[in-house]
């Protein structure tokens, strides 16, 4: 639920009030704020993030977290980091589009090809770009990414391996344009569910099919109402650190440096020390609640399927174009 505005300042008020004495403390205390539960893959991202920043500055800047979307929720808590309310969020790359439209490009099915190549992809020009292009049209600065991993496809009965086996298949969809059209363009019947009702829409056979990732589809306990996985990984999901940047431009050259520091290092641990391994183990345990895990028969006639939705994507986002192509073309 949405926290009215005159809460959320009032909160602020009161943060702000519990701050150390001093405009050097109050330039080095920062608050960071997330939407998602806590003990969760961002949260530990959030608590890295301030371990690290406190370490690497011996002691000097403190990061305070407040998770739960206690600060508002993620688009709520991205405007107010662009605004200068609270000092960093942590937020998903697509809901950067408003500030710096080429950030849909990220959200687009089928362009990422693995971890390794998308982790490559947001470490060089890709990400470098999105970046810049963040920092010349807002007022915040993106610390660096985070990444929770890919989607495939869970269903009730055998999961089709071939765009054939996908016709008239009733896929749950949020309500939202890439989704919907990305089931249209696989030729099956995108169906409007809200997330929370994803199980029983499952079991009564409201759906045939849905889209997760492996770990949410253990959380979700999706392995009760489904019977097979398509590992299509068809949406590689990614946030980031966006920072004031008025704040950080506070901050010594120096102690900029570290926070920036903080944030990559944070990517790299929740990376390669939670998320992969979660996101590998997740599908062994599916197989052992008895979920059969399969591949497409043919992987690049998805990606072909998907060129409709990339041009259409591009062309409500100027911009877009030059990052989804790099994507298509990395190795």
């Amino acid at each position: 639920m949405k926290l009215p505005s005159i809460l959320v300042a009032a909160t602020l008020a009161v943060v702000g009030s519990i701050s150390l004495p001093g405009s050097a403390a109050l330039a080095e205390t920062l608050r960071l704020a997330h939407h998602h539960a806590v003990g969760g893959q961002v949260d530990i991202a959030a608590k890295k993030f301030a371990e690290l920043a406190k370490e690497y500055s011996k002691g000097e800047i403190t990061v305070q977290v407040f998770p739960a979307a206690q600060l508002g929720q993620e688009r709520e808590a991205l405007d107010l980091a662009n605004q200068g309310a609270i000092d960093i969020s942590i937020t998903s790359t697509p809901i950067l589009d408003k500030l710096y439209p080429p950030m849909a490009a990220t959200s687009t099915p089928l362009i990422f090809k693995g971890w390794e190549q998308a982790r490559k992809l947001y470490k060089g020009e890709f990400g470098q770009g999105l970046i810049a292009g963040v920092r010349d049209n807002s007022d915040v600065e993106v610390l660096g990414f985070i990444h929770l991993g890919f989607r495939d496809l869970m269903f009730k009965g055998d999961a089709p391996t071939t765009l054939a086996g996908m016709q008239g298949k009733r896929m749950r969809s949020p309500e939202n344009f890439v989704w919907i059209r990305m089931f249209e363009l696989m030729g099956a019947k995108p169906t409007p569910v809200t997330w929370g009702e994803v199980y029983t829409a499952m079991q009564t056979g409201v759906a045939e099919g849905l889209d997760t990732s492996a770990a949410a589809g253990l959380d979700m306990k999706f392995n009760e109402v489904t019977s097979s996985l398509l590992k299509t990984q068809h949406m590689f999901g990614s946030m980031l650190f966006a920072m004031n940047k008025a704040k950080l431009a506070a901050l010594s050259p120096e102690k900029q440096e570290i926070i920036k520091k903080a944030a990559v290092d944070t990517g790299d641990y929740v990376d390669l020390e939670v998320n992969i391994p979660a996101e590998n183990a997740a599908y062994g345990k599916l197989e052992a609640a008895g979920i059969k895990v399969v591949e497409p028969a043919n992987p690049q006639e998805w990606r072909d399927a998907m060129a409709p939705l990339q041009a259409e994507i591009a062309e409500r986002n100027p911009g877009a174009d030059k990052f989804i192509e790099m994507a298509k073309s990395a190795e």
